[in-house]
């Protein structure tokens, strides 16, 4: 169809319905909750900082420092509670600042961990003597426990720097020392393995004997299991001696046990034809 030149209806001179003289609902006269005073304030650890309100004086590791306080942190924020007591409150206030918190109190730490990198470097420690650098990174450098501390920067050798040692369960470990026998080749399960195969069980511990003596002492298996060997009777020859010896232990013909690259034979004329071909001697020696 054509479309009409023409609108099809006449407008309206007027709206199709009286408008509203008032809002459709009254707005609230407050706020649909209370604002919070301060902002949420960020996970991780806190410093101590000075806090001077009169009958709260002491330290707090709440957060709530002072914006200046938390610009310079080398200035005004320790790691433990003494360190800021000792600095901020010194002579007669010192006690009353320390015992601030009751030996109960659980909500907040006194004392944080640093990695001990410029003493002997073997362990997290709590002192309160880290470098200032690591006050101004306080949140990577200072932990809230030991264990956090270990995991971060002391990870391969976690339970030496803990001071701690996982659930064993008769594990064997390689004893590489040789102390606990004649033997270098042995393995052991009296849970007194060195710390830090602890920080790497899968490969140093194994649930058998044999397990252990197959990956830690594989060109040695027999003396690490413990096995008395007795030998194939078999015979081989023995350069040394011009022969061709037994593959036994004890007296003649028995040239002790044989090597794994040493050939064996059914009998000593076998063996003297193959390997001493050259010498008439070997049958007689």
């Amino acid at each position: 169809d054509v479309p009409s030149s023409e609108p099809s209806s006449e407008p309206s001179d007027e709206p199709s319905s009286e408008p509203s003289s008032e809002p459709s609902a009254t707005p609230s006269c407050s706020p649909s909750s209370a604002p919070t005073e301060s902002p949420s304030k960020p996970p991780g650890v806190n410093l101590f900082y000075p806090d001077w309100v009169p009958g709260n004086e002491g330290c707090r590791n709440d957060g709530d420092e002072p914006d200046y306080m938390a610009v310079s942190p080398t200035d005004w924020l320790s790691s433990t509670m003494q360190a800021c007591c000792k600095k901020f409150f010194e002579g007669y206030r010192y006690d009353s600042c320390m015992g601030r918190y009751p030996p109960d109190h659980d909500d907040c730490n006194v004392m944080l961990f640093y990695p001990d990198w410029e003493g002997a470097n073997q362990g997290c420690s709590d002192d309160g003597q880290e470098p200032y650098y690591m006050l101004n990174l306080n949140q990577y450098f200072l932990s809230n426990t030991r264990e956090e501390c270990c995991k971060r920067f002391y990870e391969w050798d976690y339970y030496g720097c803990t001071g701690t040692r996982p659930p064993t369960s008769g594990e064997y470990y390689p004893d590489w020392t040789g102390a606990s026998s004649s033997s270098s080749s042995k393995c052991l399960n009296d849970e007194k393995m060195p710390k830090y195969m602890l920080n790497n069980p899968s490969w140093y511990l194994s649930s058998t004997l044999k397990e252990c003596c197959e990956r830690h002492f594989h060109w040695d298996l027999i003396d690490c299991m413990g096995t008395q060997v007795v030998g194939t009777g078999k015979w081989y020859v023995k350069y040394v001696d011009e022969t061709c010896v037994q593959d036994c232990v004890g007296a003649s013909p028995c040239g002790g046990i044989a090597e794994s690259w040493d050939e064996l034979f059914d009998n000593k004329k076998a063996c003297c034809d193959e390997k001493m071909w050259y010498d008439n001697k070997c049958l007689s020696n």
